[in-house]
């Protein structure tokens, strides 16, 4: 019950709500907090809007839900007196029978008149939530008797909105974009007349304050007033000042070529913005960029996957866009582009894809329809089944597929037995068959000596080594402290990044020793070094995921090598890509500079 907002908490309220500038933005929250632990009820309240989303304050601000703790800050505030956090309480469903029994305020009324008197005197944010309180109908609270005079939503609508309006309007003079969406609505339902000049004043006024309000109006130039130009002017600004939106809608009209020159390079630029801005449609067009190499960029399988699985994951991606994402790495799964080969994880996002196949274009539909022939007509994260396989393919072709044609090619040649299952039962298949969790299970064991001879030396790097006839396999591992005694503080990069050379490794009589042996005793059925090389970097994606390193795994730096190969650079940097964070795999491709 302050009947006005102290200095530090109105100058906070500017900052947060009208600055659209992250460090201005944390300026104005430490400025909250230092007021909130003075005892300022209104700072709580303000604080409480910070982490309730969106829809309470500018996402770009960084600030991560909480809806927990914001309730219980915003409760708390309106037991200590702050208006505003009544009024936000009600809007939030905050407003508990014992938060009204707590309040030192007598009535909901109480608390309206005294954010109305602010209001009067020109507080914009004031303003802003006297429009709420009429738009919400959370008016009907200040008089019990009110609600008898409307006879539905409508007629309330009709008396509330046009009171509604002039308080949207106080507020945007005041540079408060909050209450826009709602201005907006309003314009809508008719029941409200918002000139059309006032209407385009206040919304390119607003425009120029607010990067989602920005990106916003650059669509209405494109799509109601068909100024596709100017469009695109307000896309990047909106993009420039942090919007993610405004950076997917640029982005997009520079791959589409609408009315501007088509340029696949300003277009990555762009969907790059709203991809690390959390956009889950730029994170997929990232993904797409890179897996099919677009414009200047290199195709990347690796960084392709990377960013399909963030938008994958994204909690606002769309279903079209998860659909998408879910194709291309079921795709990269199935293959081992990218990522280590799993033919479970593949069939599992194809068969996502499919149940949204007309979320997909025609390319990416026939990808799908092949890929999923594939897993049953051979057997590959499911039980076979030729015929499923085979009118897989068939719908795939239909789509000018040629891997699809060219399997039905095969399966309908001689030198496919049709009656011949693909995968066998006998014991040197199943070996082979559950040769990851065999590595993974004696890695770990082998991992759990070896620690023991480290003791408190820092890990820096751990490989798993086979050979080029994939035959044997050992556990090395190297430490900070091993690297100095051995080179007297000056480690060359052969010394640092050559298992030979390393401190650590699995003994004579060890599990991996063990393996080794049935390798070679099952080696009349081995399979190609590619499966192999993938059974092997999988195995030690999951020792690393076991947590047996310890607390510091995320400090280490993981790869697979393989001795006497030409390929063993390849296949170092490969793995080293797929197992470690993009800093460390970066310094590790940077080796030999």
């Amino acid at each position: 019950m302050n009947g006005k907002y102290s200095q530090p908490v109105e100058k906070a309220v500017d900052l947060i709500w009208t600055s659209f500038d992250r460090e201005e933005i944390r300026r104005g929250y430490a400025m909250l907090m230092q007021a909130a632990q003075k005892g300022d009820a209104d700072a709580l309240a303000f604080i409480a809007r910070c982490f309730m989303g969106e829809e309470y304050v500018w996402s770009g601000a960084g600030f991560t839900p909480d809806d927990a703790n914001a309730s219980k800050l915003m409760q708390r505030s309106a037991m200590m007196g702050s208006a505003t956090g009544v009024l936000c309480a009600v809007r939030s469903g905050n407003l508990t029978p014992a938060v009204q029994r707590g309040m030192p305020f007598a009535s909901f009324k109480e608390a309206f008149d005294e954010i109305l008197s602010q209001a009067e005197q020109g507080n914009a944010f004031c303003c802003y939530m006297i429009g709420n309180v009429y738009y919400w109908g959370d008016y009907l609270l200040v008089d019990p008797e009110l609600p008898k005079q409307f006879q539905s939503v409508d007629n309330y609508n009709a008396w509330a909105y046009p009171i509604a309006k002039e308080w949207y309007e106080r507020s945007f003079n005041g540079r408060i974009c909050a209450g826009w969406g709602n201005y907006c609505d309003i314009r809508k339902s008719g029941l409200c007349d918002i000139a059309q000049e006032v209407f385009e004043t206040y919304y390119q006024t607003l425009a120029e304050i607010s990067p989602v309000i920005c990106n916003n109006y650059g669509h209405y130039l494109g799509y109601e007033k068909n100024n596709h130009p100017a469009a695109l002017t307000y896309y990047a600004k909106a993009a420039y000042r942090g919007d993610p939106q405004g950076a997917y809608n640029a982005g997009h009209t520079y791959e589409a070529g609408e009315d501007v020159e088509e340029n696949i390079d300003v277009a990555c630029q762009f969907y790059e913005m709203a991809a690390r801005g959390g956009h889950p449609a730029g994170q997929f067009e990232m993904g797409y960029y890179h897996f099919e190499g677009c414009g200047s960029l290199e195709q990347d399988y690796a960084k392709a996957v990377q960013w399909f699985e963030q938008a994958y994951e994204n909690p606002k991606c769309s279903d079209v866009t998860r659909s998408q994402a879910a194709a291309y790495l079921g795709i990269c799964c199935q293959d081992g582009l990218g990522v280590v080969q799993d033919d479970d994880a593949a069939l599992e996002y194809l068969q996502e894809a499919e149940e949204s196949i007309d979320n997909l274009w025609d390319s990416i539909k026939g990808k799908v329809l092949n890929a999923l022939g594939v897993a049953y007509a051979f057997g590959r994260g499911t039980d076979e089944d030729i015929e499923l396989g085979y009118q897989y393919f068939e719908d795939a072709a239909e789509l000018d597929s040629e891997e699809a044609k060219e399997h039905l090619q095969y399966l309908n040649s001689s030198d496919c037995d049709h009656d011949a299952p693909t995968k066998q039962t006998n014991e040197t298949d199943l070996f082979y068959e559950n040769l990851t969790e065999r590595i993974k299970v004696a890695a770990e064991k082998d991992l759990h000596d070896i620690l023991k001879r480290i003791g408190n030396e820092e890990i820096y790097t751990a490989a798993l080594v086979t050979d080029s006839d994939c035959l044997t396999l050992f556990l090395a591992i190297n430490t900070i402290e091993h690297l100095k005694a051995e080179e007297n503080d000056q480690p060359d990069n052969e010394s640092k990044w050559h298992p030979d050379e390393w401190g650590y490794s699995d003994g004579p009589n060890s599990e991996l020793s063990k393996l080794s042996k049935l390798l070679f005793e099952h080696s009349r059925n081995q399979p190609e070094q590619d499966f192999f090389i993938n059974a092997v970097m999988l195995a030690m994606k999951q020792l690393k995921e076991s947590g047996t390193f310890g607390k510091n795994t995320d400090k280490i730096t993981f790869f697979v090598s393989i001795s006497d190969d030409e390929n063993a650079t390849n296949i170092e940097d490969y793995s080293a890509i797929l197992l470690n964070t993009p800093q460390l795999s970066t310094a590790f491709l940077d080796r030999d500079k």
